[in-house]
């Protein structure tokens, strides 16, 4: 059985797959349910809305809004 950490890594590694395409607005359907939860508890996605999720990262404070801005015209 896998370790959460490389559960995580699994998951990390799709989102990079996905940043590599050039996608900066990430629709539910690119991602898996399983990775797309796992990324959204530990701070990685950010829900825009529903069904679209921008990279985020997990130090940042609530109300931090520089994500959105990076990816803004990307979305």
């Amino acid at each position: 059985m896998a370790k959460p950490s490389e559960k995580l890594a699994n998951s990390l590694e799709a989102l990079k797959a996905l940043q590599g395409t050039g996608a900066q607005a990430i629709r539910s359907a690119d991602l898996t349910r399983v990775h797309r939860e796992r990324l959204l508890k530990h701070g990685f996605l950010q829900e825009i809305m529903k069904g679209w999720y921008i990279p985020a990262r997990p130090d940042d404070t609530a109300g931090e809004s520089t994500a959105w801005y990076a990816s803004y015209w990307g979305f």
